[in-house]
């Protein structure tokens, strides 16, 4: 009589996922909500975009959002009142990037400068967003 040897077949290596980082892009000129989301969408984020910080409320409050990409400056509800809502609420909390087309930040500089967000002044090159937003996700 011969015995049955039970082997382990060793499994298949799972092949790693990459995540994707998902951002939320917030600008009420679609010129530029499109350049960025084009621009991200190419290096390789899931891109979601709205045209008012109100609409941008509502999407982060369905999605978990890695980082959002916000003017500051909107009719509804500007970046600050976003920034505000969003770090109030429960976590996780998504990372921001303000780009504004201030020269200078104006009447937001005391904003920005107790949140310590970075912030894009407008018109930035492509090659200096891709680096914010690299070194945003990095976390460096």
């Amino acid at each position: 009589m011969t015995g049955i040897g039970l082997t382990r077949r060793a499994r298949p290596a799972m092949p790693m996922q990459r995540v994707m980082p998902r951002i939320l892009v917030v600008d009420d000129d679609p010129g530029i909500r499109e350049l960025v989301e084009l621009t991200l969408e190419g290096s390789g984020h899931l891109i979601d975009s709205v045209d008012s910080g109100r609409a941008a409320l509502e999407r982060l409050a369905e999605h978990a959002y890695d980082l959002v990409v916000c003017d500051l400056h909107m009719p509804d509800r500007d970046g600050p009142a976003v920034y505000r809502a969003i770090t109030r609420r429960s976590l996780p909390r998504p990372a921001f990037l303000f780009i504004t087309g201030y020269a200078e930040a104006g009447p937001y500089e005391k904003f920005l400068r107790a949140a310590e967000v970075p912030v894009l002044v407008k018109p930035f090159a492509i090659s200096v967003l891709r680096g914010s937003v690299r070194r945003i996700l990095s976390g460096a």
